[in-house]
């Protein structure tokens, strides 16, 4: 089998899953994500300022495609509640309690995605584009007649 025809019915096989599966594609244009990052104590000064139990979480927008993470903007520190369905903004004093008692500076802090959601979703996603790009290309195969000697 060529590598053509074995992309052909790779995709085929992917898009009858799907179709028979009656589910819809996976789609975030865009979802808003949370991921806890550091889980505060509940001791801390910057629960009382919560007046509830909160964490160190990251937010960001997510666009993707098919569970890939293809692009990721808006990315920021917040306070998240222990379900992460409610977020507050960081002011610049719950910053300097961050800064002080966790250790933890918000404004010089990396982005706390994994590899999977900053860059591995669009190493996946130009694959899958180069190879449907490579097997559009006719291919330049000489015929080859046979000839009596």
């Amino acid at each position: 089998m060529n590598k053509k025809s074995l992309l052909t019915v790779s995709i085929a096989l992917f898009a009858f899953s799907f179709a028979s599966a009656k589910a819809k594609i996976p789609l975030c244009f865009p979802c808003e994500t949370v991921e806890t990052v550091q889980e505060l104590p509940t001791d801390s000064e910057i629960q009382k300022l919560a007046g509830q139990k909160v964490n160190l979480s990251y937010i960001y927008d997510e666009y993707g495609l098919l569970w890939m993470s293809l692009w990721n903007t808006n990315g920021r520190y917040v306070l998240t509640d222990i379900s992460n369905n409610t977020y507050f903004e960081l002011d610049d004093q719950t910053a300097d309690i961050l800064k002080e008692k966790h250790n933890f500076d918000v404004k010089t802090a990396e982005q706390p995605m994994t590899f999977w959601k900053k860059i591995g979703g669009k190493l996946v996603f130009l694959i899958l584009v180069g190879l449907g790009i490579w097997g559009s290309i006719p291919s330049k195969s000489k015929d080859v007649k046979a000839t009596n000697v």
